[in-house]
């Protein structure tokens, strides 16, 4: 088990790094292309993390995650040209959007099952189709000079690990059905006014301004954020038959784009 108060707890594969005190526990993603293209070594330490944290709760959980992890540049690179073979491995690109898929789902898997409040902070420009691990955060932070591309309507398959169910969640069918077909650019003012976003800082005070709020929910008594996670979960526990759901339309999507 994770100690309960040490200052860094770092994995040493340059992938993720976890801070601790008596307030927050603070779960930072450093830099690189994608989730799936993370070794085994990292996942099954961001798996063993998760495990942790749901034995022994936290009060707050802040996820930080850099700008390029949803980035429009990490998607391209996820799903490169249509012939597009990994030159590391041989796999082809509809594998590597299905381990994605896979990778995104059980993060979020995780974020929902824990009784951690869980805020989740990024910045930047962020891919619509790779935001639903920020949008399964209880609490969600960006900066003012954060905006969402949309590429659903460029791509040959559903959008990635139950996108359209959270944002029917968030803000219904008739609005999420608008924001993946004809909304190209989402801005964080207009997210925020949506309800996709709680809270928007000024581009230089994300992180400093994330945590502030990240303390100030966590001076609120532990029982009360662990009822209101417990309600929040409770009201949509119908997300498992929608990802199977969406998984099997996954693999029948890109395997007719492939036989093309």
């Amino acid at each position: 088990m994770y100690p309960r108060k040490t200052p860094l707890e770092r994995n040493r594969q340059a992938s993720f790094s976890v801070e601790r005190d008596s307030k927050r526990t603070v779960l930072r993603f450093h830099p690189r292309e994608s989730l799936a293209g993370a070794d085994l070594r990292l996942l099954h330490g961001l798996w063993d993390f998760f495990e942790n944290e749901r034995r022994a709760p936290s009060r707050i959980l802040v996820v930080l995650v850099p700008p390029d992890l949803l980035s429009p540049q990490s998607l391209e690179r996820l799903l490169g040209g249509p012939d597009a073979t990994s030159s590391l491995t041989g796999t082809k690109v509809s594998d590597r959007i299905l381990r994605e898929e896979n990778v995104i789902q059980r993060f979020i898997e995780n974020v929902r099952g824990l009784e951690s409040f869980v805020v989740g902070v990024v910045g930047g420009e962020i891919a619509f189709q790779l935001a639903a691990p920020l949008l399964a955060c209880d609490y969600r932070i960006t900066s003012s000079d954060s905006v969402f591309v949309n590429t659903t309507q460029a791509l040959p398959r559903a959008p990635l690990a139950g996108l359209p169910w959270l944002l029917t969640k968030l803000v219904g069918g008739a609005k999420a059905s608008q924001l993946l077909l004809d909304v190209p650019r989402l801005s964080a003012e207009d997210a925020h006014e949506l309800g996709l976003i709680n809270h928007v800082t000024a581009p230089d005070r994300l992180e400093e301004g994330a945590l502030e709020v990240a303390d100030r929910l966590g001076s609120l008594p532990r029982a009360t954020l662990i009822s209101l996670k417990r309600a929040i979960i409770a009201s949509s526990e119908d997300f498992q038959t929608y990802q199977q759901k969406e998984l099997m339309l996954t693999h029948q999507l890109a395997s007719a784009y492939w036989k093309k």
